[in-house]
């Protein structure tokens, strides 16, 4: 539990910002949770993307996600959408 606390402040520690292609609001696609595992492992962070809990996502903005690291500790992560430059 202390090392899931542990990893829990890390992951808190970093600022996930997801670039997406976008037209105005409205995302070409759509960011799920394998796209915030992604984010997270380039902060330096493995989490299998099973343990994130987070809806689809179709639109630019800031959201929260759910990352369970263990039965007692789940942390909520905010993250935010940003449409690409072209």
């Amino acid at each position: 539990v202390s090392d899931a606390q542990a990893l829990a402040e890390a992951l808190k520690a970093i600022e996930i910002k997801i670039y997406a292609k976008a037209g105005g609001e409205k995302l070409f696609g759509s960011i799920t949770n394998i796209d915030i595992a992604e984010a997270l492992a380039k902060g330096g962070q493995e989490i299998d993307r099973k343990f994130i809990t987070s809806g689809i996502v179709k639109r630019i903005g800031k959201y929260s996600a759910s990352v369970r690291l263990h039965r007692d500790v789940i942390v909520e992560l905010s993250y935010e959408i940003i449409a690409e430059k072209a």
